[in-house]
């Protein structure tokens, strides 16, 4: 059984399907940031300081979000798409961190990110075998 379910998750079409998914989530969200196309969320107090502090560096949400938007883009293109989830993977934990510590009522949201992040590494983990080797 687990190893029917681990092969159908490298189907084509399984994941061409995420890819999509993914890579449409991670490109509006990104534009998002620039555009502000969608309501802010409401945050508690620590949050907010939080991601006030973030914002304040004048580079460190810039780098994330402009991460994110390529992280997208590489899915939607089927290109780089290894390099690409091993590049967001520190963003994602810091995201699901975030949810854990600061903020919990967005856990879904982070949940769903970490997913997805996981299941792209698992899928092309043959291309990250290299930089594991002692």
């Amino acid at each position: 059984l687990i190893i029917g379910l681990m092969a159908s998750l490298k189907n084509k079409k399984v994941y061409m399907t995420a890819r999509i998914i993914f890579g449409l989530m991670l490109v509006i969200f990104g534009l998002n940031y620039f555009f502000q196309f969608m309501p802010a969320p409401e945050f508690n107090e620590a949050a907010t300081q939080f991601l006030g502090a973030l914002f304040n560096t004048g580079y460190i949400l810039l780098i994330m979000v402009i991460f994110m938007f390529l992280a997208g883009i590489s899915l939607l293109l089927n290109k780089f798409v290894p390099l690409a989830m091993v590049l967001f993977a520190p963003f994602t934990v810091n995201i699901v961190l975030f949810h854990i510590f600061l903020e919990f009522s967005g856990w879904i949201f982070a949940l769903i990110i970490l997913l997805f992040n996981v299941y792209f590494i698992y899928v092309h983990f043959d291309k990250y075998k290299p930089m594991l080797r002692m």
